[in-house]
């Protein structure tokens, strides 16, 4: 799917993240470990989960029009943990921060989108 009238170079020109990961790794790669960049973001608002879709194609509309940036995730450092397929990306547009709630089920799958 993708979205009609969306300019994909116009939102990857908006990023001003300041920590990139390698260019070049499709969705598909993207594991926990690896850094975000902004394509990465544009493809899972357009691979959303039906119930995640309107609200993917609202945020897709804002990072077009206004430079958004990628939140660093703190990583869990020490001591156990359980292991877990859910991961939380933060994108922070027109003074809002959007979480984009993916699983990775073997690659990124946006399942919801919370402010």
């Amino acid at each position: 799917m993708d979205f009609y009238g969306f300019d994909r170079a116009a939102a990857v020109a908006h990023c001003d993240s300041l920590a990139l990961g390698r260019a070049g790794r499709e969705t598909s790669a993207i594991c926990s470990w690896n850094r975000v960049r902004p394509e990465h973001v544009i493809d899972l608002l357009d691979r959303a989960a039906p119930e995640a879709r309107a609200d993917g194609r609202n945020l897709a509309a804002l990072i077009t029009r206004m430079p958004w940036r990628i939140r660093d995730q703190p990583v869990a450092q020490g001591g156990a943990r359980l292991v877990n397929n859910v991961r939380e990306i933060e994108v922070s547009v027109a003074s809002r921060t959007w979480r984009l709630h993916c699983t990775e089920t073997p690659s990124l799958k946006l399942e919801r989108i919370s402010t």
